[in-house]
């Protein structure tokens, strides 16, 4: 399927063409994130990971300071709509920094 086009991405998610999957409601609940945090992530925010070969759809993470905290959105984009598949908030055990993933 190749790259997500994020700017056709930022305006299906703009036009309210999302959906949440029950996983990703479930830790917006448990970590406190609102659908406006996942506005300013995903419209807003910056791609730190592709993956392409995802299926059904490619994916990317994105990443953007919400509330003084980095905020990453896991979303695949179909072509038409946007699917969010989880968000959890910057973790030293995983991230050497905000950007860059723990090798291992």
């Amino acid at each position: 399927m190749g790259r997500v086009d994020i700017d056709g991405m930022r305006n299906a998610f703009a036009s309210n063409r999302y959906f949440i999957t029950t996983h990703a409601k479930q830790r917006m609940a448990e970590r406190r994130v609102d659908d406006n945090d996942l506005k300013q992530v995903i419209l807003n925010g910056c791609v730190i990971e592709e993956y392409p070969e995802a299926r059904p759809f490619p994916k990317v993470l994105c990443m953007a300071e919400v509330r003084g905290e980095p905020l990453y959105v896991s979303c695949a984009f179909g072509g038409k709509n946007v699917y969010v598949i989880t968000v959890h908030w910057y973790d030293p055990n995983i991230w050497t920094d905000p950007w860059t993933r723990r090798e291992g």
